[in-house]
């Protein structure tokens, strides 16, 4: 596959938020290198990167000259890092974008909860330790198995996030697990689910777990690609017994992400 990568400039770094649980977005790449057949992303990113999911992205390279100044024009507030991209993908082995904002946003006083699905994020361990008040990082992990990458082609294997996940835990960095989304026929069976909750227990992570919640685009290139996926309501309650049931078998503290989320615009409004 040809891999397509374009600098281009912007105009601004931190976005509002429509998840309740951040109060600002900053999205350092448009498009995700990583190419994940069930990715929502897909379907809030425009042009090429859209069009080509996995094979082109955007690198924002004046992001932090743009972000250094809106810190000091807007209310400190929760940055999601990234919402619809992985701030640790390849190219930020190069651009340090996310390296960088870290230290602006911790620095101006801003919280930051970041997402990837990268060992990359190792690398800023020092930044991370140095900012552990305002810093928490989440690994998605969909399955430890190797079939991951029939679904994740490029992102890193399972055990190099879960090797990332137990080295910033004990360096002392806030970590949480994102097992998600489960898929029909893929990764909701006590096989897949219960390693994923034994290493958030071993790791003093909390996890949370988030059924397949298909938007159009991402729904057609997952049957394209893969197959067809139904998640019905009674597929769902089976599966989120089999989860509560590990988490309570180990003592992890399983979180449902859409009745959070659910439950925090509640408390929004």
């Amino acid at each position: 596959m040809c891999v397509r990568v374009y600098e281009v400039r912007v105009k601004r770094a931190l976005a509002p938020s429509g998840l309740p649980e951040y109060d600002y977005a900053l999205n350092p790449y448009v498009g995700c290198l990583h190419g994940c057949l069930y990715c929502y992303a897909m379907d809030y990113t425009r042009g090429p990167p859209a069009a080509a999911w996995g094979s082109v992205v955007y690198v924002k390279v004046n992001l932090l000259e743009v972000l250094r100044r809106e810190v000091g024009r807007v209310r400190p507030g929760v940055v999601g890092l990234s919402t619809v991209t992985d701030p640790y993908q390849p190219p930020e082995a190069k651009y340090k974008l996310t390296r960088g904002a870290v230290s602006i946003l911790a620095g101006a006083g801003f919280r930051v909860s970041i997402q990837t699905k990268s060992g990359m994020v190792v690398r800023d361990v020092d930044v991370l330790v140095a900012h552990r008040e305002a810093v928490d990082v989440g690994v998605t992990i969909t399955t430890l198995a190797d079939k991951a990458r029939i679904l994740e082609p490029m992102a890193a294997h399972p055990y190099a996030r879960a090797q990332a996940v137990r080295k910033l835990a004990a360096a002392g960095v806030k970590t949480w697990i994102f097992l998600g989304p489960i898929i029909p026929g893929f990764n909701d069976g006590a096989e897949d689910i219960e390693p994923v909750v034994k290493l958030a227990h071993e790791t003093g992570s909390e996890l949370y777990y988030d059924r397949y919640r298909p938007k159009p685009r991402a729904d057609a290139y997952l049957a394209a690609k893969y197959r067809p996926v139904a998640a019905t309501p009674s597929w769902w309650a089976e599966v989120k017994k089999t989860v509560e049931a590990i988490c309570a078998r180990y003592g992890a503290r399983c979180i449902d992400a859409e009745e959070e989320r659910r439950a925090a615009f509640k408390a929004s409004t």
